[in-house]
C-alpha cells in the first residue's frame, strides 16, 4: 500500500520575509496562524504539496 506526503515543514528565523519571497514568486499563503511558540502560514506547491513554514520564539 504506497503512501504519500501530506505536507512539509520548514522552519525558518524570519516569517515575514520569507512569506514576502513566497509571495514574490507568485504563490499564495494560507492558514496563518498565532500560537505558543510560534508563528506559521501554508501555502501549495507547482505540484500540489502543501508547505507549512514556521518561526519558533527565541
Amino acid at each position: 500500500m504506497p503512501g504519500h506526503v501530506n505536507h512539509v515543514g520548514i522552519v525558518v528565523d524570519d516569517l515575514d520575509e520569507i512569506e514576502q519571497r513566497v509571495r514574490s514568486v507568485g504563490f499564495e499563503p494560507h492558514m496563518h496562524a498565532n500560537y505558543e511558540p510560534g508563528r506559521r502560514f501554508y501555502f501549495f506547491d507547482d505540484t500540489g504539496l502543501e508547505i507549512e513554514v514556521v518561526s519558533y520564539n527565541s
